[in-house]
């Protein structure tokens, strides 16, 4: 289980990244269900983990104007699992997306300080 808190109105769970020759450290992300992906870090902060780069793309903004991201490679320790992921390059503040909670059912008490979980769902019984 993954345990966040609803600060100033937006979920938050932390991240740990696992860099090589380094201790690992966490990053509180945003949820938001609108982005598909997995994360989003700040340009600054992905070259300051100096994060491979793995490919580019178009990506469509909220506003709707179109821009082009650098997408990277990062190692994460995920409900304590290493995974390796896509982090797109963009944005101001790291954004969690819906395909790093695949899986996990997302629950949120609204109030200031509420607790944010993410719960794996279990594998449904055979049939």
């Amino acid at each position: 289980m993954i345990n966040g808190r609803l600060i100033g109105g937006k979920a938050t769970v932390p991240v740990i990244f696992r860099l090589p020759g380094q201790p690992d450290f966490s990053v509180d992300f945003v949820i938001d269900t609108g982005f598909n992906g997995y994360l989003t870090l700040p340009p600054q902060a992905v070259s300051a983990m100096n994060l491979p780069l793995h490919s580019s793309m178009p990506a469509i903004l909220a506003d709707g104007s179109q821009v082009l991201s650098s997408i990277h490679l990062a190692t994460v320790v995920w409900d304590n699992v290493e995974k390796e992921i896509f982090v797109l390059a963009s944005g101001y503040k790291p954004l969690l997306g819906t395909a790093m909670m695949k899986g996990y059912h997302l629950e949120i008490d609204f109030e200031e300080n509420g607790l944010v979980s993410l719960e794996k769902i279990p594998p449904s019984p055979a049939p």
